[in-house]
């Protein structure tokens, strides 16, 4: 009986430390719970000076965050509102005692307000608003290629395209037609072609029969000098010029070896390439240019090889001609200067039926509504955040009001208030969606416009080379 008392005292004397511990523990929180709300009351009070109760862009940017809304995420706030927005229970729990302190400080109904506010406001105002007035529409900006342009804008340009010319640069290139060097005249159309080819592709020059002589003896050397001299790139003006005036016509014709060097430099590019041979003759070093054309598209089904026949005799024309079919392309005769200018800086503009649909190039119906979508998603976030955050006001005033620590005409004003300020941040929402909506119609409208522009001249040219079609 002895032990057993002993052992009593001491279970007795354990459990009041015990009790002891918890209790100082729970003391010690209800401490610091204490003091975080004085913290948050005394920061409150001291910044509802600077609220700014109106609800507009510039307001609603600069608005300090509610001080209870710390842990309001933007994808919370955000979040769709199916009937009526609910509040926290235990962001109700946290609010009541510092909208008792608020009461009592507050020396009319404006600075209730003010002080909601300064408890309440959505941390997310600036981010969303910021959002909004930064939307820029986002059509598919149209493929509008215009010959006449000189120099084209990096903007026109399609990606992932080259476009290869070979110029054949041997000696019957010397002959004349309508009284002027063939080769001259090529040099011309060549340049103006790639002025249009340009703006949709990479480009590269490839000259052959430029070397030597159109004696026997320089055969191998006039056979083998197939040379890229403007590198495949971006078209510039003067570096073209340059490479086209640098070489003069000397030599054989190698245009198998000029297609097969086409051949190996499209292989290490990605995309589609397409081949334009301007040539007043066959091949004479001795190659298979209709297999080489043949080898070029089946190493990559999607390049092609066109074929420019200028002032050709029949037998010359029937080898170019089927050069071209080989490679799945076209072949064009020029039997003048004239022609050669037109089809070698005309033939590939859009057809009559091109034209007829060009329309589909500016934004249709349905994409005017994706886009009126795009515009209106920031906008409607800022409605759906201030519905939150006017029920939260809704939610204190209540709190206020059932514990009387505000008198009935003030609960009804400020309950008043609260849905006066939902209904204005709905009016702010209607307004930056009317402001992006008319971007999206300005920017749509302006793309119609050029295409329009480009269309009617697009006609004109091929009404000038007299196209019917």
């Amino acid at each position: 009986m002895k032990y057993y008392g002993l052992w009593l005292l001491s279970a007795a004397l354990i459990l009041s430390a015990c009790s002891t511990d918890k209790e100082k523990t729970a003391a010690d929180e209800t401490v610091k719970e204490v003091q975080k709300r004085e913290e948050k009351q005394e920061k409150t009070l001291a910044n509802t000076d600077a609220i700014n109760l109106e609800v507009t862009e510039e307001s609603l940017l600069s608005l300090p965050h509610g001080t209870l809304m710390d842990d309001l995420t933007y994808e919370k706030d955000i979040e769709a509102i199916e009937v009526i927005p609910k509040t926290d229970p235990k962001l109700l729990q946290e609010m009541t005692p510092i909208l008792e302190e608020l009461t009592k400080e507050a020396k009319d109904t404006d600075s209730l307000k003010k002080g909601l506010i300064s408890l309440l406001a959505s941390p997310n105002y600036k981010n969303i608003i910021e959002k909004s007035n930064g939307y820029k529409p986002d059509f598919e900006e149209p493929y509008l290629p215009d010959p006449t342009k000189s120099e084209p804008k990096e903007e026109d340009k399609k990606a992932a395209e080259q476009a290869i010319i070979l110029l054949d640069a041997s000696s019957s290139m010397l002959l004349q037609a309508d009284g002027k060097v063939k080769m001259d005249i090529a040099k011309s159309a060549v340049k103006s072609f790639a002025q249009t080819i340009g703006q949709s592709s990479d480009v590269s020059l490839v000259v052959y029969g430029h070397k030597g002589t159109e004696a026997d003896t320089d055969k191998e050397i006039s056979c083998s000098g197939v040379e890229e001299v403007y590198p495949m790139g971006k078209y510039s003006k003067k570096e073209f010029h340059q490479a086209v005036d640098s070489f003069e016509s000397k030599g054989w014709t190698p245009l198998a070896g000029a297609i097969q060097k086409a051949a190996e430099m499209s292989s290490g590019y990605d995309g589609s390439t397409t081949i334009y041979i301007v040539s007043d003759g066959a091949e004479t070093c001795d190659g298979n240019p209709v297999q080489a054309s043949k080898d070029l598209v089946k190493n990559n089904s999607s390049n092609t090889v066109n074929i420019i026949g200028f002032d050709v005799d029949g037998k010359a024309e029937d080898q170019l001609r089927a050069v071209a079919e080989a490679g799945n392309g076209e072949y064009f005769k020029a039997d003048s200067p004239d022609d050669l200018k037109n089809t070698i800086q005309y033939e590939w503009l859009p057809s009559a039926g091109d034209l007829a649909w060009a329309f589909t190039m500016a934004p249709s119906p349905w994409e005017m509504i994706d886009e009126y979508k795009i515009g209106e998603e920031y906008p409607r976030q800022l409605f759906t955040v201030g519905r939150r955050e006017a029920h939260r006001i809704h939610d204190a005033v209540t709190i206020m009001g059932d514990n009387g620590w505000i008198t009935d005409e003030q609960r009804s004003e400020l309950r008043d208030w609260s849905y006066a300020r939902s209904d204005q941040m709905k009016d702010l929402y209607m307004k930056l969606h009317e402001k992006n909506r008319n971007a999206a119609e300005k920017e749509s409208d302006e793309i119609k416009q050029r295409v329009d522009e480009w269309v009617e001249k697009m006609k004109a040219l091929k009404k000038e080379r007299g196209d019917i079609w």
